[in-house]
């Protein structure tokens, strides 16, 4: 009998739309909205990776939907989906909600190709996805 992965399988990280996130518009900065689903990636992937550190080695598909407001919750939920030798595939969703109504929609959703490193900066190898 296998044993059960003990990895998480997603991981969720949630912030908060602050005045300083936003254009003058009042809608959070691209740029800042792609620093959290980069970090929620990282997140996923250490946990994955059994490494202390990731990096960021492309970014696919990374669509904006739906404009996210101030004072809004931004929910990141990113899974690993596939496995390389020290590579890895994550996917990542930004949900927005708000606070007051609980309404949720997914905003922007993208897959971060994260690489695990060692202390000197090369590849390492990744523990590989049970089944």
């Amino acid at each position: 009998m296998t044993e059960p992965d003990p990895v998480p399988l997603e991981t969720r990280m949630c912030q908060f739309v602050f005045p300083g996130d936003t254009n003058h518009l009042g809608t959070l900065y691209g740029g800042t909205l792609m620093a959290w689903m980069d970090s929620a990636a990282a997140v996923a992937a250490v946990r994955r990776a059994g490494s202390a550190a990731v990096v960021t080695a492309a970014v696919d598909g990374l669509t904006f939907r739906v404009a996210i407001r101030q004072g809004e919750l931004v929910e990141l939920v990113s899974v690993v989906e596939s496995v390389g030798r020290t590579s890895m595939k994550v996917r990542v969703e930004a949900h927005r909600e708000d606070p007051a109504t609980k309404e949720r929609e997914l905003c922007t959703a993208g897959t971060f190709t994260m690489v695990a490193v060692d202390e000197h900066g090369a590849p390492t190898a990744v523990r590989p996805l049970q089944p």
